[in-house]
């Protein structure tokens, strides 16, 4: 009777480890450095993104944004994979946070809107990247 209890027991102890095992490796997809898209709505062919930096700052606000820009274009977020049945964004809204916890906090630390010089037109921001115009708003 002991011998059952203890391998029930041992058996439990083993699951819940390969569990933890299985869990965490979800958990830890995300390297610091790398951005990633956490939240995405479309109206139309006009996305708007939740962005995690994965970073403590961002010192280069130009070039982070021409990396977003690039990972979008070569469809390479980790999380989200974005669906080009309709063709690509016809603009593009970022809300910028470093942190997955400051998005609780409503902390973002910029917004990045890449938007059409000439509305109306069916550009879009990968085939007509020159129609485009970024712009950015800095939060303190």
């Amino acid at each position: 009777m002991k011998k059952k209890i203890i391998a029930v027991i041992s058996g439990v102890v083993i699951l819940i480890i390969a569990a933890g095992s299985i869990y965490g490796k979800f958990e830890s997809g995300h390297k610091e450095g790398e951005p990633d898209v956490v939240g995405t709505f479309s109206v139309n062919r006009d996305e708007n993104l939740t962005v995690v930096a994965n970073r403590k700052n961002i010192e280069d606000r130009e070039a982070f944004e021409r990396e977003l820009l690039q990972i979008y274009k070569d469809a390479s977020f980790y999380s989200t994979k974005f669906s080009t049945d309709r063709g690509y964004a016809t603009s593009l809204d970022m809300n910028i946070y470093l942190w997955k916890e400051d998005i609780e906090d409503g902390k973002s630390v910029m917004t990045a809107e890449y938007r059409p010089v000439e509305y109306g037109k069916d550009y879009d921001v990968v085939n007509n990247p020159d129609k485009f115009q970024l712009y950015r708003w800095k939060r303190d």
